[in-house]
């Protein structure tokens, strides 16, 4: 019976062997330099961009306006001042479905469509994690309505703020005027940063003429927020300052003796 061997070429099976150890131990080389090269960018060249990101992701700024400047008349009795009352405000950034959360609220709290259009033209301006106000004037009846669902609205919230008063309306709004929320082409006049969240202006008589002095200087606070942006600490922050005092030259005593006689 004949046998038959198989001959093997040892030579040439030990330089593939070695040629694929060679291959692998090259691609292990470059993979660990790749990975040596990321981790120093990420330590090193990156550190400031990330830092930079993971602080903006809990640090937010926000705008402090101003409190108006008062306006007197001759005797030093006031004209218009400014009244605190609470406002339905919203973080459109902290609502996962916008939409939705203002049909809710205009059935809830009966608000109107044009309140709703002027809150999405405000929101166009606004930047990024403002408060946006929806409803000025809340009624208690309203805020008590709202603080029982506040839970279901994240980024829906109630706040104190500061609106217009004129205690002698009738007498001398021809000459003190009025306030009104800003619209898109006053908004392309103002100085941007000098109006960081303020929402009206002077618009007519002494309210618009005297605008800049009554206006005031807009502050800045820089809050730290939890996961669901929340805030939780006050970092830093900057005191808006307060709008110049006017005293006019009108005497609301003449004014209603005027008045009386036209009305006969």
């Amino acid at each position: 019976m004949v046998r038959y061997y198989a001959i093997k070429d040892t030579l040439a099976e030990n330089r593939i062997f070695l040629s694929r150890v060679v291959a692998i131990f090259v691609f292990i080389i470059i993979l660990t330099l790749g990975l040596i090269v990321r981790l120093v960018y990420l330590q090193v060249a990156g550190h400031e961009h990330y830092s930079t990101m993971a602080k903006s992701n809990r640090i937010k700024v926000l705008s402090l306006p101003p409190t108006r400047g008062i306006i007197y008349d001759r005797k030093g009795r006031v004209l218009a001042n400014n009244l605190p009352t609470y406002s339905l405000e919203l973080i459109p950034e902290q609502i996962k479905d916008l939409d939705e959360t203002l049909q809710r609220l205009q059935v809830l709290l009966d608000i109107p469509d044009e309140k709703i259009e002027q809150f999405l033209k405000q929101k166009k301006r606004e930047k990024r994690f403002e408060s946006i106000p929806l409803l000025l004037r809340l009624s208690d009846e309203d805020v008590a309505k709202f603080a029982v669902v506040r839970p279901f609205y994240p980024g829906v919230d109630v706040h104190a703020r500061l609106v217009r008063h004129y205690p002698y309306d009738e007498l001398t709004s021809h000459v003190v005027g009025y306030v009104g929320r800003i619209n898109e082409k006053e908004l392309k006049k103002l100085p941007v940063a000098e109006y960081r969240g303020t929402h009206h202006i002077g618009k007519v008589g002494i309210e618009k003429m005297y605008e800049s002095h009554l206006h005031g200087q807009t502050g800045l606070s820089e809050i730290e927020t939890n996961a669901q942006g929340r805030a939780v600490k006050n970092v830093a922050s900057e005191d808006p300052v307060p709008g110049a005092n006017l005293y006019l030259t009108l005497d609301v005593d003449l004014q209603k003796t005027a008045y009386e006689a036209l009305e006969g």
